[in-house]
């Protein structure tokens, strides 16, 4: 069943409520990519950004570093499931469809995630957890995936990846002892410019299967 055409779908483009009916309306590949956009502005960007702003007096204006790291990953997910062809990913993925939609985006935000852990880093991990677990956790992204994203969402519990508002870069490794830590500040701001040059990209044109998935995502919204 659609959404009903008087449901809000996001801000316009260019400031004011835009409703399902109105974005259903538009013709114009650009202009839907345009309203896409202004959708997650509105929705997800803004919102969460609120999260991370700090007042005069230094302190932050919610103080929410866990509630910012859970919807990040969603903010990680949603960008994947936009600029990615998610029907063949499902097709090839049928139990890991969510871990292949992340990965991309995580190595688009910083390369270093698609790297594979070293010998150390494995042997500590094992020790720390008592288990190997090289066949899930292939590369960092990985790790982020199942041991926080996954531990968090459904028990508040991070294993493996740990946070940190003190720490000056948006991730680090620590391999002798077999985790990460994130900033979830820096790392909320690290998805915030790889989301702008993803759509900095597609309404450029510049990559045109982003955009082509995009205008799929846009219209799959409407059903």
């Amino acid at each position: 069943m659609p959404v009903p055409d008087e449901t809000y779908f996001g801000e316009k483009p260019g400031g004011g409520p835009a409703t399902y009916g109105e974005a259903r309306e538009i013709r114009d590949e650009q202009m839907q990519l345009q309203f896409l956009k202004s959708r997650i502005d509105s929705y997800l960007i803004r919102q969460l950004n609120e999260l991370s702003v700090i007042n005069p007096d230094g302190n932050y204006k919610v103080w929410c570093p866990f509630g910012l790291t859970i919807l990040t990953f969603i903010a990680i997910e949603t960008i994947g499931r936009i600029i990615l062809d998610t029907e063949k990913i499902k097709e090839e993925n049928e139990n890991e469809i969510s871990k292949a939609i992340v990965t991309p985006i995580y190595q688009l935000m910083d390369k270093r995630f698609s790297y594979k852990p070293s010998k150390k880093f494995y042997e500590a991990f094992e020790r720390l957890h008592g288990k190997d677990d090289k066949k899930s956790i292939r590369r960092y992204s990985d790790l982020i995936h199942k041991y926080q994203r996954n531990t968090f969402n459904h028990g508040f519990q991070a294993r493996g990846v740990y946070l940190s508002h003190q720490l000056e870069e948006p991730c680090t490794n620590i391999e002798e002892k077999g985790f990460l830590i994130i900033n979830p500040y820096l790392f909320w701001g690290l998805y915030r410019t790889t989301f702008e040059n993803i759509f900095m990209q597609i309404l450029e044109n510049e990559n045109k299967d982003w955009r082509k998935n995009g205008l799929k995502y846009y219209l799959m919204l409407l059903q």
